[in-house]
């Protein structure tokens, strides 16, 4: 995966103000569907706070609305970052943010529990073969890449 700088990313949330603030404005619009653009002003808004929640979604973290490190980072590089290899019997939260991309591409996961079981390998298979990856159940940096591209699809849509 991509490194990038994150070393001068502040955490900006609801209320933050200032330049670095514009920085991230201005990277949230070059992914935003021209709808969801954020007025570049500095001030970290309602609006500013909607946009990260939707890059948080395009690049599967988790959706807060907090442009923290791994926000940063995610923006920086243009794709998702730092992510683990998932496979049948991971669990936790990585694993039900790629249950729900699935499911709202209309691949069935199942519940969105944080278990990744037969179905949501399952719907991983169908993906990857859709996708023309390879068909192996698991998701490493090419089908995390592969999802992240449906869930900007998704949001752009």
């Amino acid at each position: 995966m991509v490194a990038a700088n994150t070393t001068n990313d502040p955490t900006l949330k609801l209320g933050s103000e200032g330049e670095k603030v514009k920085e991230l404005q201005k990277l949230l619009n070059k992914r935003l569907n021209r709808k969801d653009d954020v007025k570049v002003d500095g001030v970290f808004g309602p609006k500013t706070e909607d946009g990260v929640k939707i890059i948080q979604y395009q690049f599967l973290l988790k959706q807060d609305g907090i442009a923290g490190p791994l926000t940063w980072k995610s923006l920086r590089a243009n794709a998702p970052v730092d992510k683990p290899t998932l496979r049948r019997g991971s669990t936790g939260e990585q694993v039900s943010i790629v249950q729900k991309v699935l499911e709202d591409g209309g691949y069935d996961t199942g519940a969105i529990d944080g278990n990744f079981g037969e179905k949501t390998e399952t719907a991983v298979k169908a993906f990857q073969k859709d996708k023309k990856l390879v068909v192996d159940g698991i998701i490493g940096d090419k089908t995390w890449d592969a999802l992240s591209k449906l869930a900007t699809f998704l949001t752009v849509d």
